[in-house]
């Protein structure tokens, strides 16, 4: 929902995508995947242990070690394989396919090598440079806010309850009878959440920035709508130090994700085609 929801995206694509390039390989079954496996292990391919084998086709140690596979690796593979040379034999394979996947594979792998480099690059920040940035965003780290949710299953209900809640109606009350959140039962009670909190949750800076009622957010789990019934200076500075640790530390490394992005487009052709 909020600025931060990239950022999770890319990083949640980092975590998995050795994962990814394992099954991409495994489920093409080309020997032209196998040869290309080989040259990126070690030189020569000789001296390497095999795991297990169908057919012509090996899988490495070293292959598993690349892609940090769990323990199930081996079985997957065998299976997966076994399919490949099925659908091999059954003249299934479509050349063009199998190229993207290759080039696909390839391209996940080295995206992955450039985000792990620019996330070891960033270094966290220090309890002074968080302490600045504390105080040059004090309506998002030096104060603290009464929260109260309702989420709604889709659009029609959110907004009549919005327009229900505009006219003056109860919003715990319409909590406890109406959200799905799990502070329902307590009328939608947030406790007090700064701003920058907020923010770290995805939520859009006008919520963070919110007094009174809001409108209807959207989010991949309902339609939200929230109220701030109270604010007042932090009383947990500790607490906040580390999401603002934590703030800081996410807009340094998109900062340096957008960076490297836009350097490399600028050096070379980008070109939508429709």
């Amino acid at each position: 929902m909020g600025k931060s929801t990239p950022l999770i995206l890319w990083l949640l694509t980092a975590v998995v995508a050795g994962a990814t390039l394992f099954v991409l390989l495994s489920h093409t079954g080309s020997s032209e995947i196998e040869s290309i496996s080989d040259e990126a292990s070690v030189p020569g391919g000789t001296g390497r242990e095999i795991l297990a084998s169908v057919g012509p086709h090996n899988l490495y140690a070293s292959d598993i070690a690349f892609v940090r596979a769990g323990d199930n690796a081996v079985d997957s593979w065998i299976q997966d394989q076994l399919f490949a040379c099925a659908a091999e034999e059954a003249d299934l394979e479509n050349s063009a396919v199998s190229k993207f996947v290759q080039e696909r594979a390839k391209q996940l792998y080295l995206r992955d090598l450039m985000i792990e480099h620019v996330i070891s690059s960033v270094s966290a920040p220090t309890d002074a440079e968080v302490l600045v940035y504390m105080n040059s965003h004090p309506d998002l780290f030096l104060l603290e806010k009464h929260y109260y949710q309702i989420i709604a299953a889709d659009s029609t209900i959110a907004d009549s309850l919005h327009t229900r809640l505009g006219w003056g109606q109860n919003f715990q009350v319409t909590a406890q009878n109406f959200s799905l959140g799990q502070k329902a039962a307590i009328g939608g009670d947030m406790d007090f959440i700064t701003g920058g909190e907020m923010l770290l949750q995805g939520l859009p800076m006008e919520i963070a920035l919110l007094d009174g009622l809001s409108e209807v957010v959207p989010s991949s789990i309902g339609w939200h709508i929230f109220k701030v019934s109270e604010t007042r200076e932090i009383t947990d500075t500790l607490r906040v130090m580390r999401s603002a640790s934590e703030g800081l530390y996410n807009s340094r490394l998109e900062a340096a994700l957008d960076s490297v992005l836009t350097m490399t487009e600028n050096r070379l052709a980008v070109e939508v085609v429709h």
